[in-house]
């Protein structure tokens, strides 16, 4: 009976080739653009690393000047997301967790040895430790990050991104390759292959959709060179120190760090929140952290939400979208009511001859499921194609950023053929409603 069902709904269609062209157009175009915002900002907040993201930790210290707040938000004093090199350094060498690593950042020069120099590339470096690449699970296409060794030693190693490795090596194995970074010889280690982590969630709001910096390189070498550029890296600073004097500033009250913690099991967090609240009292009693402690240790999930990756602007796109869907829905409505309802005299023969309102409701629900089916299809098409003029715009941004997954491609259909139904449900319930002798006087 459904069989029948299903092609008296593709008979309808045909019959009424433009209200079905409008029904399905209609349709098509409020979930393209539903999906199209509701895609980018589902790729925004989803979680980036769900095997570990409740055992990684960020951690932020009250260290700021005592004589003023860091800055003030949401009617609430905050502190910085960053540490000092000092407390960087501190909490590091204590190694409390499972893995803990310290993230910083350069920009410089780069080439191949081969090349000229006017052949150097803008290069946007990575200094951290070497556990961050277990920590974070960064693939590797060639070798692997380097050893606890190159980080003690400040070895002049690197491990480069793919696309940086394509450009200075044609995409070939480079591991033992060299490349001068600012001048100096770096030996290759490792290459990365493609890691698309959606939001780039250990950095601050700004980077999180950006993609993989060029190169890392050893924190402890980053260090030696004493490569800071101002221009790169977010810094902010208080007290007395010398801002052309590297040294100095390592010594200094600056912020420019992030610390990342990796712990066995979430349920250790009190225990590591206690020892960085105990680290917080040691340095007060040498001087330091003399405003109110608000020491913060903040997995993934949280810090995302701290670090306000998702706008209220990009939350507001999603229900206006969602407004616009059901506004093409309500139209949709109303064409199934005017097919519906020139479909009267159908109606009203078919109830004669002993179809029941159970066999016209079942008719007609399959005629507005295909409706939607198809509507979904086309949806999809569209909706593909924004996200492509849209990467297209915001090409600074990760592409994977505007990119459906399966999940979201199949509930894209399934949204499609819900809704079609849903606001099918009235003109469904009023052609059940036409009477037969009404119908059957006129014919």
């Amino acid at each position: 009976m459904l069989y029948y069902y299903i092609r008296m709904a593709v008979f309808s269609l045909k019959r009424t080739p433009l209200l079905s062209f409008l029904m399905i157009a209609t349709i098509s175009i409020g979930i393209a653009a539903t999906m199209v915002t509701y895609t980018v900002s589902y790729m925004m907040t989803k979680d980036p690393i769900p095997s570990k993201s409740e055992r990684l930790f960020t951690v932020h210290l009250s260290s700021w000047d005592p004589s003023r707040m860091y800055k003030m938000e949401d009617g609430k004093e905050q502190i910085p997301i960053w540490v000092t090199y000092q407390d960087a350094m501190n909490l590091y060498n204590e190694k409390k967790g499972k893995r803990q690593t310290i993230i910083g950042s350069h920009k410089t020069m780069s080439r191949a040895p081969s090349q000229p120099p006017s052949g150097a590339l803008s290069t946007l470096l990575r200094a951290t430790t070497y556990e961050f690449f277990d920590m974070f699970e960064v693939p590797f296409l060639y070798g692997s990050g380097w050893t606890e060794s190159d980080d003690e030693q400040g070895a002049r190693v690197v491990v480069l991104s793919k696309k940086r490795n394509m450009k200075l090596f044609n995409g070939r194995n480079s591991v033992g390759e060299e490349v001068l970074i600012g001048g100096l010889l770096y030996r290759v280690v490792g290459v990365l292959d493609d890691w698309v982590v959606l939001p780039r969630f250990y950095l601050e709001s700004h980077d999180v959709f950006m993609d993989v910096r060029d190169m890392f390189i050893p924190f402890r070498s980053n260090i030696d060179n004493e490569w800071i550029a101002a221009s790169d890296v977010s810094m902010y600073c208080w007290g007395d120190f010398e801002m052309n004097k590297f040294s100095s500033m390592l010594t200094s009250e600056c912020v420019w760090l992030y610390f990342w913690v990796e712990l066995e099991a979430s349920t250790q967090r009190d225990a590591y929140f206690d020892f960085v609240n105990n680290y917080a009292m040691e340095q007060r009693a040498l001087g330091r952290f003399q405003r109110e402690q608000m020491n913060r240790v903040l997995n993934v999930p949280e810090f995302i939400k701290h670090n306000k990756v998702v706008t209220g602007d990009s939350r507001l796109a999603v229900w206006l979208a969602l407004a616009f869907l059901i506004a093409c829905l309500l139209n949709c409505m109303s064409l199934m009511m005017t097919k519906f309802h020139g479909k009267g005299a159908e109606i009203g023969l078919r109830r004669a001859v002993g179809a029941s309102k159970e066999d016209i409701a079942w008719q007609f629900g399959c005629e507005t499921i295909l409706i939607g089916l198809l509507g979904g299809v086309v949806g999809l098409l569209l909706a593909n194609l924004g996200l492509i003029i849209t990467a297209e715009i915001y090409s600074h941004l990760n592409p994977a950023l505007m990119a459906m997954n399966i999940e979201l491609m199949l509930t894209t259909l399934v949204s499609s053929v819900i809704a079609s139904s849903l606001f099918g449900l009235y003109p469904i319930y009023r052609a059940c409603q036409i009477q037969p002798s009404s119908q059957l006087k006129s014919l």
